[in-house]
């Protein structure tokens, strides 16, 4: 029996992989929504990455995010009444999909972020330890507590759950950890946080800085599932002067056959999070074929990599989970979330592979693009 690749992605019927990276693919989707009455709206900050701001930028917006408290708790009565107060902190819930390592981890990011601020309380749920009414009772109580600004949803469940147990005026709700978000909550929504998804054009320029080589890849898919992802993918390399190759299958038993008749027309074959495609046993066979072939392979987790991928595009939840909080200082300082926001990843190109297929490593190396552990 095929074993499916588990990752974060509601769309392709899996649960995540438990391994220390993520899975990857897809359009944009991300925001975060502003509610037209809030209350005293939380704020937080982080140093988005330790190795591209320095401490100052941190301070800088521990500063800023005392400054926005300050100014609301002086506002006169007829002002603050938009922002009611309480004597209790400014609160943050979390709800997770699952007590699973890439949800864990990405709720730590977003403890990381609203723990550095003093008065903020943070309160975490899983939705597989809460009966239906033991969940529906929780929101009830989120929703009366005054104290409460920012209610997260980290995994498809979750994000699921937040949408429908939360009216759009409050609290302000954020997400995390979803593949196509817009399946999950609708489009109306997609302002409201970090999806899995890695728009096609900036996948294929990732592909191009790792393995300049290539020319004609073939993207292997079910049409029913990722035809929207092909179009957005073949427009964007066209325009990047790269070849892309359709290889479609509506069944995994068809993949060896269409396979052996594409091998000769591709010189790199780049998998998807394709629940018709993608297992376990699948991807192995994909990438032993390729590599008989003297194919790369490119991939979208850490398991693509440890089973022979040249390139692979990783996750770091925790990392994820610190950008999607993040949306909160923006929030607070009144800037208007980006509508094209990128989730934060890595692309790690496998050296050892790389070399057996005789293709060669780049000369230069630029970030997110890295040799992998």
């Amino acid at each position: 029996m095929n074993k499916p690749i588990r990752t974060p992605d509601s769309g392709n019927g899996c649960e995540p992989h438990p391994v220390r990276s993520g899975d990857i693919p897809g359009s944009p989707g991300l925001f975060l929504q502003v509610p037209g009455r809030c209350r005293r709206r939380i704020a937080a900050s982080r140093n988005r990455s330790a190795d591209l701001l320095p401490s100052l930028c941190y301070r800088l917006r521990i500063v800023l995010i005392f400054f926005i408290f300050g100014i609301i708790a002086c506002l006169p009565p007829a002002i603050a009444a938009e922002h009611p107060e309480s004597d209790a902190p400014p609160g943050v819930v979390i709800f997770v999909s699952k007590n699973i390592r890439p949800y864990v981890e990405a709720a730590d990011g977003m403890h990381d972020v609203y723990s550095r601020l003093p008065e903020a309380g943070v309160r975490k749920f899983f939705l597989d330890r809460l009966t239906g009414k033991a969940a529906a009772d929780q929101a009830a109580r989120i929703s009366a507590d005054e104290s409460v600004n920012l209610v997260a949803a980290i995994g498809p469940e979750a994000a699921a759950f937040v949408w429908d147990a939360f009216p759009d005026s409050f609290p302000a709700r954020i997400y995390a950890i979803i593949l196509n978000p817009e399946k999950i909550i609708g489009s109306h929504a997609l302002a409201n946080g970090i999806s899995l998804n890695i728009p096609p054009a900036v996948q294929l320029g990732m592909i191009q800085k790792g393995l300049p080589s290539l020319q004609r890849v073939g993207i292997i898919y079910d049409p029913d599932i990722n035809q929207d992802f092909f179009n957005s993918a073949a427009d964007a390399a066209k325009q990047a002067g790269i070849g892309l190759v359709p290889v479609t299958v509506s069944s995994p038993t068809e993949i060896p056959d269409i396979l052996n008749r594409v091998w000769d027309k591709i010189d790199g074959i780049w998998l998807i999070p394709d629940r018709t495609v993608i297992s376990e046993s699948i991807a192995q066979y994909i990438i032993k074929q390729a590599v008989l072939k003297k194919i790369p392979v490119i991939g979208y987790n850490q398991f693509f990599y440890d089973s022979g991928a040249a390139l692979a595009f990783v996750f770091d939840y925790r990392d994820l989970g610190r950008q999607a909080a993040d949306l909160a200082v923006e929030l607070a300082s009144g800037e208007a979330p980006d509508a094209r926001r990128v989730p934060a990843f890595q692309v790690w190109l496998n050296a050892g592979v790389i070399q057996k297929l005789g293709i060669g490593v780049p000369d230069v190396i630029e970030p997110p693009v890295r040799i992998g552990p």
